[in-house]
């Protein structure tokens, strides 16, 4: 009984220090990466609790190793904008400017009933009181009325054009060029983040440079 006991609190140490290690963010807003990871923590390191004749060190190897991979993922998906989409996917938006897109629902596999319970979830009774709806990578539904604050999107992060966006918001590489040319910028890679609302107001911050703001 005292090895179980002892077992169970380095167990319980190590995994609240791994935990605290890598960042974790709340269950309902972790990615699908860090869900995976969670499970297999709690499957390794339930091994050695139920068994006492399992060394202690085929858990601590195994959960050490995991969550280094854990990190190092996360440092990529920071640094390379491309591989986070394979790891995470990326948000869906379902509602675009009032109308509900049929597609990208069936692509997301959501029920115009689930997407109902999410808005009266929210207190949105009817669904002509939405401009915008994003399913995010979390899971989570964002959703933006009509009348409120001006959707974002981000064309380019960390030095890298998000084609998808600059299609989402409805703009062109004429547009972009001009805008980069409007700030004096020649090379993509000297912006941190571009971004563009509805409305048309511009956000741009340089690498390692201050944000600056347009309407």
């Amino acid at each position: 009984m005292p090895a179980i006991l002892i077992r169970t609190i380095l167990i319980y140490v190590i995994l609240l220090a791994v935990m605290r290690v890598s960042g974790k963010r709340q269950v309902g807003e972790i990615q699908i990466s860090e869900l995976v990871t969670t499970f297999l923590l709690s499957d390794i390191a339930a091994y050695p609790l139920t068994d006492p004749a399992i060394p202690l060190m085929n858990a601590i190897v195994p959960l050490l190793t995991i969550i280094a991979l854990e990190i190092i993922l996360s440092y990529l998906t920071t640094k390379c904008a491309k591989l986070k989409p394979l790891l995470d996917g990326k948000p869906g938006i379902i509602i675009h400017r009032g109308k509900i897109q049929k597609k990208e629902m069936e692509k997301l596999r959501l029920s115009l009933e689930d997407l109902l319970c999410e808005l009266r979830l929210k207190d949105i009774a009817c669904i002509d009181e939405v401009d915008f709806a994003i399913l995010e990578q979390n899971g989570k539904i964002s959703v933006f009325k009509k009348g409120e604050a001006a959707l974002s999107h981000p064309i380019i992060t960390d030095g890298v054009l998000q084609k998808d966006m600059l299609k989402e918001a409805e703009k062109d590489m004429k547009w972009l060029r001009d805008t980069m040319k409007a700030h004096e910028i020649q090379d993509i890679r000297r912006i941190f983040l571009l971004s563009v609302t509805n409305d048309g107001k511009i956000t741009l911050i340089e690498q390692k440079d201050t944000e600056r703001s347009t309407p």
